[in-house]
């Protein structure tokens, strides 16, 4: 097989991969998070965290 033969063939290739990666790139992108628990109750907590820590700061300043 001559190599300008196998031009087409690496193009074909090349192409079928790009594609392959942008259908998984683009498919993780647009995945929705499965609820958990466990990760919310975490963020509330670091989210009161944050108010009382807030709050501490602002009785210490008045």
């Amino acid at each position: 097989m001559n190599v300008r033969q196998l031009y087409p063939v690496l193009w074909t290739a090349a192409f079928l991969l790009s594609a392959y990666g942008t259908y998984l790139l683009v498919r993780s992108l647009l995945e929705v998070e499965q609820a958990n628990p466990t990760r919310d109750r975490i963020r509330a907590l670091i989210g009161e965290a944050d108010q009382l820590l807030k709050t501490l700061d602002e009785q210490r300043r008045g």
